[in-house]
C-alpha cells in the first residue's frame, strides 16, 4: 500500500475506533475483496463466505476499539477473519450436493443437453478448484489473495503479516501443486 493510502487508512481506523460509523464502513469497503478471498481460502466453499463475512463485520464493530496500532489494521483484520472462518468451519460440516439420475431425469431434454455441455466445459475449472481446495491452507491463502483481487505481493505480505519472500515462495509452490494435481490427477500432499 502506498504511504499516503496507509496514512489515510490509519486515519479512518482511528475515526472508526472513536465511533465514526462511516469511517468503519469505508475501511471495510476498501478491504472487502481481499477479505472475501481470505475467508474463501479458509472455507473453500463460496456459499458460506457471506455468513462468515457478516460475523467478521460484527467482530470488527465489537473489537475495533482494541486495535492499538491503526497502521496494522490489515493484519489485524486478516487474523480476525481467519479465526472466524476457522470457527465457522469447525462448527459446520459441509457436504457437497449430489447429482443423481433422478434429478437429471426431472429436467427437460434441452436442459439436460445444456447441462451435459456445460459439465464438459466446466470440468477443467472444477479440477482446478478441487486442486486449490486440496493444497495446504497457508498456500491456498496466498494463491487466492493473489488471484482474487489486484493485490501486490507486498500487500499480501502485509495482510498475512509474512515476509515478502515467503509470500513469493508460497505462491510459486501453490501454483506448482495446483498444476501437478490438475495435470496428473494425483493427490497433493
Amino acid at each position: 500500500m502506498e504511504p499516503g493510502l496507509k496514512q489515510n487508512e490509519s486515519a479512518l481506523v482511528c475515526a472508526a475506533r472513536d465511533g465514526d460509523k462511516k469511517a468503519l464502513q469505508e475501511i471495510l469497503r476498501r478491504n472487502w475483496n481481499w477479505l472475501r478471498a481470505l475467508v474463501y481460502s479458509v472455507l473453500s466453499d463460496r456459499h458460506d463466505v457471506e455468513d462468515v463475512l457478516q460475523e467478521v463485520c460484527v467482530r470488527v464493530i465489537e473489537k475495533i476499539a482494541t486495535l492499538r496500532e491503526p497502521e496494522r489494521f490489515r493484519p489485524w483484520l486478516a487474523v480476525l477473519a481467519q479465526r472466524e472462518a476457522i470457527r465457522y468451519r469447525s462448527r459446520r460440516k459441509a457436504s457437497p450436493p449430489i447429482l443423481d439420475e433422478e434429478s437429471l431425469a426431472a429436467q427437460p431434454d434441452s436442459r439436460i443437453e445444456e447441462f451435459v455441455e456445460r459439465l464438459g466445459r466446466d470440468e477443467m475449472c472444477e479440477k482446478v478448484m478441487e486442486a486449490v481446495r486440496a493444497i495446504p491452507e497457508k498456500y491456498r491463502q496466498v494463491f487466492v489473495l493473489a488471484y482474487s483481487d489486484d493485490l501486490t505481493y507486498r500487500q499480501i505480505s502485509e495482510i498475512l503479516d509474512l515476509p515478502l519472500t515467503t509470500v513469493q515462495i508460497r505462491l510459486v509452490r501453490a501454483r506448482r501443486m495446483i498444476h501437478d494435481r490438475v495435470m496428473s490427477g494425483n493427490k497433493v500432499a
